[in-house]
């Protein structure tokens, strides 16, 4: 069994993980910045007793609770994604679109896609369950982005877009100023829950809702179908501007690690795809998940994936200085085979590949 150091996470959990902290810790401790940066990175053979004694009273001293150490500091290999959201401290936030039909100013009535219900039911159900080392589950909210479109035309208003956009706005400012240990998941695409936009455009330092020009800012693009509502989007829309072969294929797009585009292509009741974001700011103490697919039934699809097949999206595939992110590509067939609920779309994946996306391509566009 590997033990781990997790110093930069017991950091970064508690505010502390800032630039020279390392040198801080060293001669606070009376050693060499190297024997404290390898601690850090998690690449220290050992630590002795007296060393251990010094960096915890240092950390206490700078406000880590006594009682979490010296067993903070040390992990035995990495905790799994239910588990690390379980030990986090701070309160966790589910997020999903409500579409609003109005009349006259006046909201007729509220709806949330079941498909993105199923997903937080899910996600609920298996932090409530328990989890390794018997962590208890964490406190759970939801709270509900708003979005309105004439569903007749797939139109979406300009002046309603501009509304909702500012309510959306509104909540992610909140949510980024607020309590840093905190843990954002974020179901539905960017057609049914403007948050998703707010932090993906966020992520990768580009303005939210308005169509990408000149190179791509984000490693992954949404071609809509025709029905689909004319949400704009920083990385959606009808065309992607950055192709000149299967431009305008409806499905989900994205950058390999050539920097070339490839397709998961929808297909009517035979393909279809999602993506699933990890990040994990030690500065802040916060993880945020986002999930959505292309399709209402790739969402779904993709939830059940999650939490089902965890190790498969955590931790985040790249590990920056003072976060890890994580992008995969869910690329889904689905099963259509005697058995499978077609009239109430309960059709489950025949396969699942989840594609990672290369740490070159996401550190060339992270913001």
């Amino acid at each position: 069994m590997k033990v781990e150091s997790r110093l930069k996470e017991v950091l970064g959990e508690h505010g502390l993980d800032h630039h020279g902290v390392i040198q801080e810790i060293a001669q606070a401790v009376g050693v060499n910045r190297h024997t404290i940066a390898k601690l850090y990175n998690d690449r220290s053979p050992g630590v002795t007793f007296t060393l251990l004694g010094r960096l915890c009273n240092w950390l206490v001293t700078n406000g880590v609770p006594a009682d979490e150490l010296p067993g903070a500091l040390f992990g035995a290999g990495r905790a799994a994604l239910w588990t690390a959201i379980a030990r986090h401290r701070g309160d966790a936030t589910i997020y999903l679109g409500e579409y609003q039909s109005t009349r006259d100013d006046e909201v007729l009535y509220r709806w949330i896609s079941r498909r993105d219900a199923s997903v937080a039911a899910r996600i609920v159900q298996r932090l409530s369950a328990g989890t390794e080392g018997g962590s208890p589950p964490p406190t759970l909210g939801f709270e509900y982005i708003p979005f309105r479109y004439s569903p007749i035309d797939h139109i979406v208003d300009p002046q309603v877009l501009t509304e909702d956009i500012s309510r959306t706005q509104t909540v992610f400012e909140r949510i980024q100023e607020g309590a840093s240990a905190r843990t954002t998941i974020i179901i539905g695409s960017q057609r049914v829950n403007y948050l998703l936009e707010f932090f993906v455009a966020d992520l990768f330092g580009c303005r939210p809702f308005t169509s990408p020009s000149e190179k791509p800012s984000v490693p992954f693009f949404s071609v809509y179908r025709p029905s689909d509502q004319n949400t704009p989007s920083c990385f959606g829309g009808t065309e992607n501007p950055f192709r000149t072969r299967d431009k305008s294929r409806p499905g989900l797009h994205y950058l390999n690690d050539r920097g070339q585009w490839e397709t998961c292509p929808w297909l009517r009741d035979r393909q279809d795809a999602g993506i699933v974001i990890t990040l994990r700011e030690h500065r802040r103490g916060s993880i945020v998940l986002a999930l959505f697919g292309f399709s209402g039934w790739a969402t779904e699809a993709v939830g059940d994936q999650l939490v089902l097949r965890e190790d498969l999206f955590w931790p985040p595939a790249v590990k920056l200085k003072s976060r890890e992110v994580g992008v995969f590509v869910c690329q889904l067939t689905r099963d259509t085979s005697e058995g499978g609920d077609v009239e109430q779309g309960r059709m489950q994946p025949a396969s699942c590949e989840v594609i990672p996306l290369g740490a070159k391509i996401i550190e060339e566009l992270l913001r």
